[in-house]
């Protein structure tokens, strides 16, 4: 997960201008009359967001008595992402993601945006801006998760979460023929520190274990020559752990838990693999 900056938008101002360019009157003065509750659902959000405390927002199949779910849903799409007025503020938020990059996998290209909490079950959400994430479409549709239900089952939240400035990514190297690697979440912060639950629970309803894998099973396929050539060259031991170590080094700049800045770190912790095992990559 990458931590990216909180949008500057207010939801009031949101769900005026997609509210503004609904057809029917009446549906219009039903949402009119929420516009209190929108902007008491993202004070709410984001009280709760840092505490450990969104899964005790309340599910919602209708708002202020008269406004049904799919209402709310059609107000998104329809007034939100499909109208220019509020297409502006959905292509704010696309945008907002450094270098059009997925926060919630660090890895995809961000297409779409992602309901921390699901409009269908809490529709006062809908277009509200801090719970709305740039990703890409497969972190957007395939989490395994529907919503929270306790503490330790809230996903990271990359307007919010700041977990950074410690490496929580692990890497272990398998001994197997081809060579493979496995990706796992580390406790840095102490034993039952809920930030390590909600980093675990984030690993795996995006499914990063599997994806992280993949990856660095191809990188690893691009760099098998390099290194054999490096230690049949006269480097030896000591020139591929060096070059593991100067790639891990340089790709922590930029992320100190991206898949390919521990992959290499990890690589170059283990003296298996830097005097034999890289000739066993397939």
């Amino acid at each position: 997960m990458r931590s990216i900056t909180k949008p500057n938008l207010d939801a009031s101002v949101v769900f005026s201008d997609c509210v503004s360019v609904v057809q029917s009157e009446n549906l219009r003065q039903r949402l009119t009359a929420c516009a209190g509750l929108i902007e008491d659902a993202e004070e709410e959000f984001e009280r709760k967001i840092t505490r450990g405390r969104i899964h005790t927002i309340a599910r919602e199949d209708r708002v202020n008595g008269n406004v049904s779910v799919k209402e709310f849903m059609n107000l998104y799409t329809g007034r939100m992402v499909g109208n220019p007025l509020g297409r502006i503020h959905y292509d704010k938020l696309l945008l907002s993601a450094p270098n059009g990059l997925c926060p919630l996998c660090g890895h995809r290209d961000v297409s779409t945006l992602d309901h921390y909490l699901p409009k269908s079950k809490y529709p006062r959400l809908s277009v509200v801006p801090i719970n709305l994430v740039p990703s890409c479409k497969d972190c957007n549709t395939g989490k395994l998760v529907d919503f929270p239900v306790s503490p330790e089952t809230e996903t990271l939240h990359p307007y919010f979460d700041r977990i950074g400035n410690q490496r929580w990514l692990s890497l272990t190297v398998n001994k197997t023929t081809p060579l493979s690697v496995t990706y796992s979440v580390v406790d840095v912060l102490g034993s039952g520190a809920l930030i390590f639950e909600r980093i675990r629970e984030h690993f795996k309803a995006f499914g990063l274990q599997s994806l992280y894998a993949t990856q660095a099973a191809r990188e690893l396929t691009g760099i098998k020559l390099q290194l054999t050539n490096i230690f049949d060259n006269g480097a030896g031991f000591p020139g591929v752990q060096r070059f593991l170590r100067d790639s891990a080094e340089s790709r922590s700049i930029d992320n100190l838990n991206s898949w390919q800045a521990v992959l290499y770190e990890g690589l170059a912790n283990d003296d298996w693999f830097c005097r034999l095992g890289f000739r066993t990559i397939a």
